[in-house]
């Protein structure tokens, strides 16, 4: 069993025990949850209140057991997650892979930033020299970038990896 965080709990919502979700919205399809130090619990309602959801737990059913969960994380077992269409990805399975260029490894993903518009690799390069070990910010989306099973590619870019 390989769990993946999803998300946080926010701030509690309402009397009976609802939840506001900041994270993935991968949620939306799963049964159950793993939630930091309490484990397993049903997802009972989920439904969304402005731009936000609100997820309601079996076993949480009072505002003050709410608030016992607020800021704790929330997994998901990579099983229950839903497939993706071709060329999407979930960020989980993008952590740790090499990236090269032109057929070299320069990095390895150790984080994802959410950008707005477009999503972007936290890249901490390879190398002897302390300047190849710096951290590279390259957005995902860009048309120079390829995600494949062996690693991540990136076309050359003037400055990036000099």
């Amino acid at each position: 069993m390989r769990l993946v965080e999803i998300g946080r709990f926010g701030a509690p919502y309402a009397l009976q025990g609802g939840l506001k979700f900041r994270g993935e919205p991968v949620v939306l399809h799963l049964e159950r949850v793993y939630v930091e130090g309490h484990g397993w619990r049903a997802v009972e309602d989920l439904y969304p209140v402005g731009d936000e959801l609100v997820v309601h737990l079996a076993g949480v059913s009072t505002r003050e057991l709410a608030e016992a969960l607020v800021g704790l994380r929330v997994y998901a077992q990579v099983e229950d997650l839903p497939p993706l269409e071709e060329g999407q990805y979930y960020y989980f399975a993008l952590m740790g892979l090499p990236v090269y260029v032109e057929g070299r490894q320069v990095g390895e993903v150790v984080d994802i930033l959410d950008a707005g518009a477009q999503d972007v690799l936290v890249v901490r390069g390879v190398g002897e020299r302390l300047r190849d070990q710096a951290e590279r910010l390259i957005p995902l989306q860009a048309p120079y970038v390829r995600v494949e099973e062996e690693g991540i590619h990136v076309e050359p870019i003037p400055g990036l990896f000099d």
